[in-house]
């Protein structure tokens, strides 16, 4: 048999254009959500579930919580450590996960599935709530413009996210170029008005001292430790910066916020507690209480494109974290529309539009400010940063090859970091977390019960199998019958005779003139060089072997990628039928089964198959049906 492979080709994933370009572009991307929580973190420091009073000394501490809390989680655990943790130039949870489960095997590898499959259910149950509690604090600062504003403020914001949503179906391509300026306006903007609540009360410099955290965390532990529950909120869309590695590399994106967005952030803070210090009675909303009278409609109107910004970069990262967990078996699969005929990486999932903009919406009525939904937010945020850590840890120490010192030097201090935010966060369980656990769970038992589903479809599918050796032998006895044309049957296995050809044969007696058998895989690496894109095996006179290999942030094109077999067999895709076996799984009666299958069932019945997830044109498929008992 011969064996092909494709043309060598130049493949580069790594990001392309002027580093100043790039670094633009992260702050337009990536930062919108951490930039703009000043609009509503501090506010929930000093608010009744905290209990500390207004004092000096109290606010300095809690500032320090602030910068420390940014300088630990963002600039040492992920500029200096994540950020190294490159799978082919693309990062985020499915990355990383990748990256540990290629050196483990059995229980060791399902834990690190587990783990990943959680830390997607929590980032997505945080990307519910950054729109919402981002543009709903924009809102409340038309209060200051005029205080018969305040019954408007939900009202603005429905209307504002509602408008959001609708344009998903059509890119935003468009405005996404200015993203990048808007954001240097914004931690521009920040950056001056916390100088300017410096002036008012230069003794705020004083929280650059860790010193006074760790004097208030000695002298009110439980007050301290219930006030990162708010400190948290300084860090919300941190995950942004690793999950965004590919798109604009790491240099850019370290430099973004080592230069721009950290200083920014630590300027607003600090100003926020000057502001607090000269007038406590400013403690409901001190960002917008550092606006000069006179300034506070420009500053609205520049925050809410700033938290407009964060919220479509959510939302974006949100499409793109479902197709990558549909390509490797996480989540069924689903219509993706493509919104950019040059940039691939544009998406929308309608069915992914429509449940987040329920989600937003229930938030933003149910809680109706900004205040409540603070309470809801930080729960799923630093269940999130623990997974990371976790898969981090067995990357450091299989990938990287680290000692078991280093790693624990590295790590253990970042993991008890973690671990006091994540359980000072679960105090807010009641107050409002549930609201995005319920979620974050949800979502889990979808996964894991497609997941499991799968796996155990694809084992009746495979259980009696008719090689394809053996049908090649019976179709030699039968008498080798072909009709013109082009045939492509998709197979499960390469050994195995796809169900479609043998139904084919077994109720016509032919095959076609050209006939292609075609498996589909998914590895573990983000992108694959066009050089191992597909490669064919020659089996006898016009039947053909061929594999597609797909990375796992890849659209699969399968009539694209057939194109570029033509040097190698010819193939006139105007012509070609494609023939899938479509296996309908039967509900499940018997009661120990689970109603995670029972779950799987109703998704596997209502996804619209392969052939719309391949590409395959509509009107060139065949789909046959087969019921398997599981």
């Amino acid at each position: 048999m011969d064996s092909i492979s494709t043309p060598e080709n130049e493949f580069n994933r790594s990001p392309k254009g002027p580093f100043l370009v790039l670094a633009i572009g992260a702050l337009g991307v990536i930062y919108g959500d951490i930039g703009t929580s000043p609009l509503y973190a501090l506010q929930t420091a000093f608010s009744d579930t905290v209990g500390l009073a207004i004092t000096p000394e109290h606010v300095y501490g809690l500032i320090s919580m602030f910068i420390w809390g940014l300088t630990s989680i963002v600039t040492v655990k992920y500029v200096m450590v994540v950020m190294r943790a490159s799978n082919n130039g693309e990062g985020g949870t499915l990355a990383l996960s990748a990256l540990a489960t290629r050196f483990l095997k059995g229980r060791s590898r399902r834990v690190v599935v587990l783990v990943s499959m959680l830390g997607i259910s929590l980032f997505a149950a945080d990307g519910v709530l950054t729109p919402s509690i981002s543009v709903l604090s924009a809102m409340e600062g038309m209060s200051f413009v005029t205080p018969n504003a305040t019954k408007y403020e939900v009202p603005g914001a429905i209307v504002i996210l509602t408008i959001l949503f609708a344009v998903q179906r059509w890119g935003t391509g468009g405005i996404g170029k200015i993203f990048g300026p808007v954001m240097i306006l914004w931690f521009v903007m920040i950056a001056a008005l916390g100088v300017n609540g410096i002036m008012k009360h230069p003794e705020i410099l004083n929280s650059l001292n860790p010193y006074f955290a760790y004097q208030l965390a000695l002298k009110f532990p439980v007050q301290s430790f219930v006030a990162l529950g708010a400190v948290t909120l300084c860090i919300t869309g941190v995950e942004a910066l690793y999950a965004d590695l590919s798109h604009f590399g790491r240099r850019p994106i370290n430099m973004s916020w080592l230069v721009v967005v950290f200083p920014a952030l630590a300027l607003c803070y600090l100003g926020q507690g000057g502001v607090i210090l000269s007038n406590a009675s400013v403690i409901n909303n001190p960002f917008f209480a550092l606006v000069p009278s006179g300034y506070e409609l420009p500053v609205v109107i520049l925050a809410t494109l700033a938290t407009i910004v964060a919220s479509q970069a959510v939302i974006s990262g949100m499409y793109t974290i479902v197709h990558q967990s549909m390509l490797v078996g996480f989540l069924p699969w689903m219509k993706v529309r493509h919104t950019s005929k040059t940039i691939r990486g544009q998406i929308t999932i309608p069915v992914i539009t429509f449940l987040m903009y329920i989600g937003v919406m229930a938030a933003v009525i149910g809680f109706g400010s900004s205040a409540r939904l603070a309470n809801a937010y930080g729960l799923t945020v630093t269940g999130t940063l623990v997974c990371t850590t976790f898969l981090a840890v067995i990357v450091a120490r299989k990938y990287w090859k680290w000692s078991i010192w280093r790693c624990t030097l590295v790590f253990v201090p970042i993991g008890i970091v973690d671990l006091l935010f994540l359980s000072a966060n679960a105090s807010k369980f009641f107050d409002g977390a549930w609201f995005t656990v319920a979620i974050a769970v949800g979502l889990f038992f979808v996964i894991w019960s497609w997941s499991k589903g799968f796996k155990l479809l694809l084992e009746r599918i495979t259980a009696h199998p008719i090689s394809l050796p053996s049908f090649l032998d019976t179709v030699a006895t039968a008498g080798d019958r072909r009709v013109p044309g082009t045939g492509v049957f998709l197979s499960e296995s390469v050994d195995m005779a796809p169900r479609p050809l043998i139904e084919m044969f077994r109720r016509f007696g032919c095959m076609f003139e050209q006939t292609i058998l075609l498996t589909v895989t998914t590895v573990d690496t983000p992108f694959v060089e066009r050089v191992d894109r597909w490669q064919a095996v020659k089996i006898k006179r016009g039947l053909w072997q061929v594999n597609f290999c797909y990375g796992f942030a890849e659209r699969p094109e399968v009539p694209k990628t057939l194109a570029e077999c033509a040097l190698t067999f010819p193939i006139d895709l105007e012509t070609t039928t494609y023939f899938i076996g479509r296996f309908l799984p039967t509900m499940p009666t018997r009661l120990k089964q689970t109603l995670g299958l029972r779950l799987f069932v109703l998704m596997h019945r209502s996804s619209p198959g392969p052939a719309q997830f391949y590409g395959m044109p509509e009107d060139q498929t065949v789909t046959m049906m087969t019921r398997i008992d599981i």
